[in-house]
């Protein structure tokens, strides 16, 4: 045999063994490469259901409370409207669907009970999209209620701040963010 026989036939060995030790990797590699794949989809879906909008929108999903049969039942308390009273809140709600809006509302309470028989639209300064400047309700006001864009239900500071200086003029009062035309965050 010549040296060039023999040299080829050590280069065939070799690369036989070459493809046999790539065939026994060829499945790690391909399981390391799916479970890195799976690791980074799980760590996206993470990112998109618990950021802006999407964990706020499912974190007010939780919070809030539907409308049914015109009551509204929230942490032990419970607001009931009277029809006419509803029918001109969901109107202004539908009226006023490009910005946010605030409402005075009114009745009569009796332990965690609030019946509310009419509503009015305080003075209001500033409106856009997501925010609302107005007039302070008046003394006798029970329910303080501003919208806030679509299914977003959660209250801000500066909702929590308002709370409690109204709070100071009158114990009783409730705030109340309405998201949906039938669904209420209820703050007291």
């Amino acid at each position: 045999m010549r040296s060039r026989d023999i040299d080829e036939d050590i280069l065939h060995v070799a690369r036989e063994e070459e493809l046999r030790q790539a065939d026994g990797q060829q499945p790690r590699s391909r399981l390391w490469a799916l479970g890195i794949a799976l690791f980074l989809f799980v760590l996206m879906l993470s990112f998109v259901f618990v950021t802006f909008p999407i964990g706020d929108i499912i974190a007010g999903q939780i919070e809030s409370r539907p409308l049914e049969g015109g009551i509204v039942e929230a942490g032990g308390l419970r607001i009931v409207f009277r029809e006419d009273a509803l029918r001109q809140l969901q109107g202004i709600y539908y009226e006023e669907q490009r910005r946010e809006f605030s409402l005075c509302m009114q009745g009569a309470k009796e332990g965690n009970s609030y019946g509310i028989s009419g509503l009015y639209q305080p003075t209001t300064y500033h409106q856009t999209f997501s925010s609302v400047t107005f007039e302070s309700c008046s003394d006798d006001t029970l329910i303080i209620l501003h919208s806030h864009p679509y299914k977003s239900c959660i209250a801000s500071e500066a909702d929590m701040r308002m709370l409690e200086r109204s709070k100071e003029r009158n114990p009783d009062v409730l705030m109340v963010v309405m998201c949906e035309p039938g669904r209420f965050s209820v703050y007291g």
